[in-house]
């Protein structure tokens, strides 16, 4: 079991009574039901590692989001495998390093990349054989050709597709008409969010006599900002209240492309759009209970990456959504499971995307030839159990051409405590002990030569083994 060592003080998860921390105290969940279990697996787009109550966040407001870390598992140090959205998602789907998988940043409008169906049994795949209906409502973002496309959900399987995007949704569509999210039609200003949860409510009543696993993808809180004016203004009355009078409005007055971008890691926008998203999961763990099928579900709360720069609160992490410092990785990861899950734990282990695949398929009991694929380890024994498994290094890297500005093109591994960053573009090393230096301030490399070169011999063996690609160093 995993021992709660959580150095950034997460405030709110203090105040549970009754907490049990995975390393230094034995707990005994209940064994998990005999039942195939249900799966919701719910992931926000671009939400930062502060953003959340339960994870130290004094402005926004998510008290469902609060009450499932009070009521289940909050994670200290899950990881993205990528700092970007496309590769995360790619790396959820098939268990697999985006690397290996070959999809190393966001999927631009007619990206040559895509997951291939013919390439990849994708996790919704591997339940579908177990007798699972599956679902994706919202965001899927692994093919960007969206007339002629080969990777678009409806080729990987999905029994149940609601709410995806058929055009590039990247600056927002977020209220109706939606003119780029397929076969979605709303009254004029219903809000997506609500939107999604709703449509995820219907989904559970339409299969509750059935194993089933939903995949539910928001495209909230990723830029362009936006939510509606009621819930808004109610945050820029807290904002001013902080600030001082008139303070929300100044500061996003005659923004370009109304992103709303702030100098405080406090957002109205984004906390308006994040409430919407929190009042939707309330609702699907409310009906999850009047279907009466709540302590036969495990269901997940995630991010795709950190939070966008100028716009989110990444906790006092060091940089943002497209760096592989903690910024760019770490994410906000709660799971709820009653009756199977310990109330109001905390755990340290690092488990990053790539461990959704092979858990989920255990907790189905899987076949095993899916897992000679996975590089990810089944997380099963430590949520219901707290057992703690063999510590592993994590890798990263992001090549790719959107991170050719402030050299941020970059590889890193992170093991037992220690993280090294190797960036291509000028080749310097850096190295960070996490445990002691979570902001990644004191760059330790001159100091630990043996560590470095041992960190580095990991990395580069596995850079050998997912044949990554070489970036390209573009002249300046």
């Amino acid at each position: 079991m995993c021992r709660h060592k959580l150095v950034l003080s997460i405030t709110l998860c203090f105040f549970y009574i009754g907490y049990s921390y995975c390393l230094g105290k034995d707990h005994q969940a209940n064994k998990p039901n005999k039942k195939p279990v249900n799966i919701i697996l719910i992931m926000a787009d671009d939400l930062g590692w502060g953003e959340l109550g339960c994870y130290g966040n004094s402005f926004n407001e998510t008290p469902n989001l609060d009450k499932m870390a009070q009521n289940g598992l909050l994670f200290s140090h899950a990881y993205a495998a990528a700092p970007v959205c496309s590769p995360t998602r790619a790396s959820l789907m098939t268990g697999q390093y985006p690397a290996r998988v070959g999809i190393t940043d966001f999927l631009a409008p007619k990206s040559e990349r895509f997951l291939d169906p013919q390439q990849y049994v994708t996790m919704n795949e591997a339940l579908n054989e177990e007798g699972y209906q599956t679902g994706i409502i919202g965001k899927w973002h692994l093919e960007t050709n969206f007339i002629n496309g080969l990777g678009g959900p409806q080729n990987h399987g999905f029994d149940e597709i609601i709410a995806t995007e058929t055009k590039y949704i990247a600056d927002g569509d977020y209220f109706a008409p939606y003119d780029k999210i397929a076969s979605l039609a709303g009254e004029e200003g219903e809000f997506l969010a609500d939107r999604l949860a709703l449509e995820a409510e219907k989904f559970i009543e339409r299969n509750k006599e059935a194993p089933f696993f939903l995949y539910l993808s928001h495209y909230s809180v990723h830029t362009t900002l936006a939510a509606p004016e009621t819930t808004v203004n109610k945050y820029k009355r807290k904002f001013d209240e902080k600030y001082g009078v008139g303070m929300a409005d100044k500061l996003f007055e005659n923004q370009r492309g109304n992103r709303h971008r702030s100098k405080h890691k406090d957002n109205p926008y984004l906390a308006a759009m994040l409430e919407h998203v929190d009042q939707g999961l309330g609702r699907i763990l409310e009906k999850l209970e009047a279907c009466g099928i709540a302590e036969n579900t495990l269901v997940i709360f995630f991010s795709d990456n950190g939070g966008a720069g100028n716009v989110a609160n990444n906790g006092g992490l060091r940089a943002n959504k497209t760096w592989l410092y903690e910024g760019g990785i770490r994410e906000p990861l709660l799971m709820t499971w009653p009756g199977n899950i310990q109330p109001g734990t905390v755990c340290d282990v690092p488990v990053s995307s790539i461990d959704f695949y092979p858990t989920f398929l255990s907790l189905a009991n899987g076949k095993k030839k899916y897992k000679a694929n996975l590089d990810g380890i089944d997380l099963s024994d430590l949520i219901t159990d707290g057992k703690k498994p063999s510590k592993r290094p994590l890798f990263w890297h992001y090549p790719s051409e959107t991170g050719n500005w402030e050299n941020r093109m970059a590889s890193a591994v992170q093991y037992e405590g220690f993280k090294l960053l190797e960036f291509y573009e000028d080749g310097r090393l850096e190295l960070y002990h996490l445990e002691e230096d979570e902001a990644e301030t004191e760059n330790l490399v001159k100091s630990m030569p043996q560590k470095v070169e041992a960190l580095q011999g990991l990395l580069e063996k596995w850079k050998t083994e997912v044949k990554a690609e070489i970036p390209v160093i573009q002249e300046k």
